[in-house]
């Protein structure tokens, strides 16, 4: 297991005013750093490491278990140890966010509209949870049974129909405004749909919290650089779930969410290697010892940093 970290004042005023769950912080532990190995982890070392972050072994044992229960995780038992892996349902939603996550500029667009419809006897059920995955892959909800998107990757929409089995349910549409009409309706419908002066404001939280730490990025130990990459990506994937990423054209002048990519990059790109390092030392697995960074990960940045020993 890890040893006991004492953490820099810079890294420790990350954490303030932050309301850490253990179940979250393993779902951005796994999509962030275990996903792309494909490697079950060793409960001993997950309660080492979030125990950087002031959670308990018995919170950590409880999250781990009820994961495992709503299909993140799978449980494998190896003598006395117990090791966690994502399961296939847990590595389709981290792929997913992924490709959200990671994306820090904007793509192009060509101004067509993915519309969502759902069949009004879909059961109650099965829309919550068709809801939940699509606001997580960006789109918003414009009525109740209405969802848009303005560059839905359809591999990404096409996994979520076929999860729910609601491929029968559900009618996928393109869409393009008319300009013989203004676009002043369709920019106070997003602001509504996409609550985007909330949004706003928490990529605004986000900046004021992280741009401090910059100055001293190059002092931060191996096991300082895992807290900050993991706080970054914690704190990015949460104001992320509410932001639905729009093209520029379509966003409020001087828009923060643009500047936060750019933060989240410039950061995520020094802490890497550093904190590849850490996790490669103190990670046990069902395999042995944590595999080097892999390309998933590496090519985050578009490049491939110098590998973590094994």
């Amino acid at each position: 297991m890890a040893p006991i970290t004492t953490l820099s004042p810079c890294v420790v005023a990350l954490q303030r005013g932050l309301v850490l769950r253990a179940n979250s912080l393993l779902i951005t532990l796994y999509g962030d750093a275990l996903a792309a190995r494909h490697q079950a982890v060793w409960l001993g070392s997950l309660i080492a490491l979030l125990a950087l972050f002031g959670l308990s072994s018995r919170l950590v044992r409880t999250s781990a278990f009820r994961l495992t229960a709503d299909d993140w995780l799978v449980a494998t038992k190896l003598g006395r140890r117990s090791y966690y892996g994502l399961s296939g349902v847990g590595l389709l939603r981290v792929q997913h966010a992924d490709r959200r996550i990671y994306e820090f500029t904007s793509p192009p667009w060509d101004g067509r509209w993915t519309l969502v419809i759902l069949d009004a006897a879909l059961r109650a059920s099965a829309r919550q949870d068709l809801r939940r995955e699509l606001l997580w892959e960006g789109f918003g909800q414009v009525s109740p049974n209405l969802f848009a998107h303005p560059h839905a990757p359809t591999a990404a929409l096409a996994d979520i129909l076929q999860a729910a089995k609601a491929q029968d349910r559900v009618a996928v549409l393109s869409a393009s405004s008319v300009d013989a009409f203004s676009p002043k309706p369709l920019q106070n419908i997003l602001h509504s749909t996409f609550k985007l002066t909330e949004v706003a404001l928490a990529w605004t939280q986000f900046i004021t919290r992280f741009t401090p730490l910059l100055p001293s990025l190059s002092d931060l130990s191996e096991a300082e650089a895992f807290v900050t990459r993991t706080l970054l990506i914690h704190e990015y994937r949460r104001v992320l779930l509410r932001d639905p990423h729009l093209p520029e054209a379509l966003l409020p002048v001087n828009w923060p969410g643009i500047r936060a990519r750019a933060l989240c990059e410039t950061l995520y790109r020094s802490l890497l290697a550093r904190s590849e390092a850490y996790l490669c030392q103190q990670v046990a697995t069902a395999d042995g010892a944590l595999v080097g960074t892999p390309e998933g990960i590496a090519g985050r940045l578009g490049r491939v940093p110098p590998q973590a020993p094994n």
